[in-house]
């Protein structure tokens, strides 16, 4: 009955369209049936195509899984590997880019509050940096989680006996200016450019080569990105639907293998759900917000800006995490966070051709 009505939306049937879905809400039974909420939140998803008021309908009923929104990303960060492992892999790169050097910079594309910097600094503290001096340059459109950014990672940093000096930028990456860029040129060196689940919401008509090679006149000595592996940048909703599928499937199996509560599955559960809806119900494209790609169009992107692939041994190390389902391999560039065969979550690396 889903692909039934993505059939229908597409030949613009929209009546017949929300029949099907309605079709099979009723069908659905998400407390009794774990597999019912995948089904019920892509059905919510092609919903906002129909027409306002069935999804939100179908939201109303969705909200008694919800958690507040602090817990749940706490939560996600926490307990899912293609979050929290890509994350500290991410950390092990730099905290290797920056062993040897007394002063360096972080260009961090999407700082949000600085979680995973902050995990940063005491990671570097524990292997006994030898870092003195370190600016952090937080490019995040948000100017409170700046602020808040600053504050715990200067004070962290002071602990270490490390001075810290804070640049915000409060734009997201694709409005930066000529100003913008030159600032980020006249950082000291070597300069690091990290970018977490972030480089995707560059928004629609921009394009993202161009912001690769603009990162590249900075002559940082390497980047380091953190992107989920699925093409849902694709203009084809029937693409879109069937990449979403194959991907946010694989993400569900591993949720429900976690042996999490049953609050915290389905609230992560619901977590994916908004991506989903937003890939899959904006009417207008521009609007879309999640627009996911895979590793080899990032690394070509990448290489293309005039950065090549990390050599293997800044991508070793030995990472793992406690389910037999879960995967850390290497890939040409990138470590691989996945689930069974499939790559979920690509940690890229890639530095200078003086480095290479």
């Amino acid at each position: 009955m889903l692909t039934r009505a993505l059939e229908e939306l597409q030949t613009g049937q929209s009546a017949a369209a929300r029949r099907s879905l309605a079709a099979l809400t009723r069908l659905l039974d998400v407390d009794a049936v774990a597999e019912d909420m995948k089904y019920f939140l892509f059905a919510t998803a092609l919903a906002r195509r129909v027409g306002v008021g069935e999804a939100q309908q179908m939201n109303l009923y969705l909200r008694r899984f919800e958690l507040p929104q602090i817990s749940l990303f706490n939560l996600v960060a926490e307990r899912l590997p293609m979050v929290g492992m890509a994350g500290r892999i991410a950390n092990d790169l730099l905290c290797g880019l920056l062993e040897g050097h007394e002063d360096a910079t972080l260009i961090d594309v999407g700082l949000g509050t600085g979680r995973q910097e902050a995990a940063l600094l005491r990671q570097l503290a524990e292997r006994g940096t030898t870092l003195r001096r370190l600016t952090v340059v937080g490019v995040e459109p948000d100017p409170h989680s700046l602020r808040q950014a600053e504050t715990s990672l200067t004070a962290l940093a002071g602990e270490m006996g490390i001075t810290l000096r804070f640049v915000s930028v409060p734009k997201v990456v694709e409005a930066l200016d000529e100003e913008d860029w030159a600032l980020l040129r006249d950082t000291p060196g070597p300069r690091l450019v990290h970018s977490a689940f972030a480089m995707h919401h560059i928004a629609a008509g921009v394009d993202r080569q161009e912001v690769f090679h603009r990162m590249r006149t900075m002559e940082p000595t390497a980047v380091v990105l953190v992107e989920p592996n699925s093409d849902h940048a694709t203009d084809s909703l029937s693409q879109r639907f069937h990449n979403a599928w194959h991907h946010f499937s694989h993400n569900f199996e591993l949720v429900d293998e976690l042996g999490l509560p049953e609050r915290e599955r389905n609230g992560i559960k619901l977590f994916f759900g908004r991506e989903f809806e937003d890939i899959l119900g904006a009417v207008d494209d521009s609007q879309r917000y999640e627009r996911h790609e895979r590793v080899e169009t990032w690394g070509n992107r990448l290489r293309n800006a005039g950065f090549c692939p990390a050599p293997a041994h800044r991508l070793a190390g030995n990472w793992s995490f406690p389910h037999p389902a879960v995967h850390i391999r290497p890939g040409p560039g990138y470590v691989g966070v996945g689930y069974k065969e499939e790559t979920l979550v690509t940690v890229l690396c890639a530095t200078t051709e003086a480095s290479c």
